[in-house]
């Protein structure tokens, strides 16, 4: 993988339940980090062989660091427990990419719907949208408000009306028809999460 650079953990957050957010900068003699775009993730080389892909949450605009959020998984397959285990800030990773598969496209409108974790690729995405000056709204769930990663910034920076918080615990599963809506000609919808929300939203 001719992508493929050490970064430094910068910093180590709890961000929410379970989640973890991580900050890489470039190692003081290190090259640029590169460009990218909303959609796009980070590989992150772990111990023992495993490669994880990880959305990038941060700003691309923010040449100084790489930003990932990872959740904790009980039953997952070694790497969200990695993370969560044995790194911390001032250690080094190796990494591949930036690579993008989920593009943010131009449209008059958005709507974004995020469940849990999958809320990661859809922030800088927020932003984007907001930039471009054109209508949005997310609809963010979660099993509760303090297993939401961002949920408190999001609301903070962009208003209860554009960002609908719907933690199953308060509301129950998410209202998808009554969310959507009509179909908007052009209005782009946009979705990550657990693969159930995905097939319902589809």
């Amino acid at each position: 993988m001719s992508d493929r650079r050490r970064l430094r953990v910068l910093e180590r957050t709890e961000v929410a339940d379970g989640v973890v957010r991580l900050d890489l900068g470039a190692e003081e003699d290190g090259a640029p980090l590169p460009p990218w775009s909303p959609g796009a993730h980070l590989d992150l080389l772990l111990a023992d062989g495993l490669v994880r892909q990880y959305s990038l949450c941060g700003d691309p605009d923010d040449a100084e660091r790489l930003s990932v959020a990872v959740l904790r998984e009980a039953d997952g397959r070694g790497g969200s427990e990695h993370v969560h285990t044995r790194l911390a800030a001032g250690d080094t990773i190796e990494v591949g990419g930036p690579r993008n598969h989920f593009e943010l496209v131009d449209a008059p409108s958005y709507v974004f719907v995020a469940g849990g974790i999958g809320i990661t690729p859809i922030v800088p995405m927020l932003r984007a949208a907001a930039q471009r000056g054109v209508p949005w709204v997310l609809v963010y769930g979660g099993r509760s408000r303090a297993s939401m990663a961002f949920a408190d910034d999001l609301v903070a920076t962009y208003g209860a009306d554009r960002v609908r918080l719907r933690p199953a615990d308060e509301h129950g599963l998410l209202d998808l028809p009554a969310e959507l809506g009509e179909v908007v000609p052009g209005r782009a919808v946009y979705c990550c999460g657990p693969g159930p929300l995905l097939d319902a939203v589809e």
